[in-house]
């Protein structure tokens, strides 16, 4: 029998309390991993952060815990490529071939207020044919404020389906995620987009040598900043364009992530 276990905790998202931290993950959890391990081939984290938590909090062995990424699916990548999904999308919601299309989605919710600085920035920036769409769930706290940054920039299309996202994504000539991290980080990557990411240390994984941007601060203005620096440098985004092609189709594609576990049996 041949165990393999995969690891979603870090710091962020678990033990975040004293009895969670201490009770739960050094004691129970760390304790069932002890129990474990010389039975398991692997203890795979999915994030940078998330090995770490394997080794800091568990206190496995090193030569046991390896990062095993998670990634985008091939086959929606490819029907939205051989397919004329990104243009459909865009007629859908009136975006000209001309505009710059940022995507941004998920949850929004008082751990994500980065989206509504992401959408106010968007209408700042003099830039007319800039457009911004956003899709996921509002909590109904912030839902006046949010409602109250919608304009012909900025629209919102409300919760799509998972499958819907790649399709979107494949429409935009930016992704952007201010906020903490979320499954399709490692989706926009894999589809070869040019990204704009939230920096947080154990989750720069996603950074290939040039596909993303990161942010650094809770403010419309390095937003702005980022944005208007991407669009205004033809060279630079072209540059951003070409590694995410190359290099996050390869390495955050499920397939070849799967190849990668099977080839260490």
């Amino acid at each position: 029998m041949r165990v393999y276990v995969d690891n979603h905790a870090d710091l962020l998202n678990s033990a975040r309390n004293f009895i969670s931290k201490f009770f739960l993950h050094k004691i129970i959890w760390k304790h069932c991993a002890t129990l474990i391990a010389p039975y398991t081939r692997k203890f795979y984290g999915v994030l940078p952060a998330r090995v770490d938590f394997l080794q800091s909090i568990y206190k496995l062995p090193r030569e046991k815990v390896e990062l095993l990424v998670m990634g985008a699916d091939d086959e929606k990548v490819n029907e939205v490529y051989t397919e004329n999904v990104a243009q459909s999308i865009r007629e859908k919601h009136g975006i000209k071939n001309d505009d710059f299309l940022i995507i941004s989605g998920g949850k929004i919710d008082n751990n994500k207020l980065q989206t509504l600085l992401l959408m106010e920035a968007v209408n700042d920036i003099n830039i007319p044919n800039l457009k911004l769409i956003v899709f996921g769930s509002v909590i109904p706290e912030l839902k006046a404020k949010f409602n109250s940054l919608l304009s012909e920039k900025v629209k919102y299309i409300g919760w799509i389906p998972s499958d819907d996202t790649y399709k979107y994504f494949s429409a935009s000539n930016l992704i952007v995620f201010p906020g903490l991290h979320s499954v399709y980080w490692e989706q926009a990557v894999g589809l070869g987009k040019p990204c704009v990411f939230r920096h947080m240390e154990g989750f720069t994984h996603i950074d290939l040598g040039g596909n993303c941007k990161f942010l650094y601060d809770d403010s419309v203005d390095e937003i702005k900043k980022v944005i208007f620096e991407i669009i205004d440098d033809y060279e630079l985004y072209e540059q951003m364009v070409s590694i995410a092609m190359s290099k996050g189709m390869e390495v955050f594609s499920y397939n070849k992530i799967a190849q990668k576990s099977i080839s260490k049996e």
